[in-house]
């Protein structure tokens, strides 16, 4: 298990507000953790595995997208708070995410 500090949890919060502002074209400085993004942005499920691709990438992650679906299946992503909060989860457990 990795440990979630403030700063990875920051890098993750700005990395998921870059890429949601750039395909959702709008101002990253519109978005807050209140942000609906499905709602509010617009954005889609495909996008949402696309920065689960970035995310593994950047932090040399070796996780099922199957574990991460199992997840929300009782989780869910209203907010963008839900959103960081389930890629630092991500991050920390990787594939044990599913146990959580």
């Amino acid at each position: 298990m990795r440990e979630i500090t403030e700063e990875i949890r920051q890098e993750i919060q700005d990395m998921i507000f870059d890429y949601y502002a750039e395909e959702c074209e709008v101002e990253r400085e519109s978005i807050t953790m209140d942000t609906n993004p499905q709602k509010d942005l617009d954005s889609d499920s495909l996008m949402f595995v696309e920065l689960i691709e970035m995310a593994a990438e950047k932090y040399e992650l070796d996780i099922k997208l199957q574990s991460i679906g199992k997840y929300l299946l009782k989780a869910s992503l209203d907010t963008m708070m839900d959103v960081v909060d389930v890629f630092c989860k991500i991050y920390q457990y990787g594939d044990d995410i599913v146990n959580l």
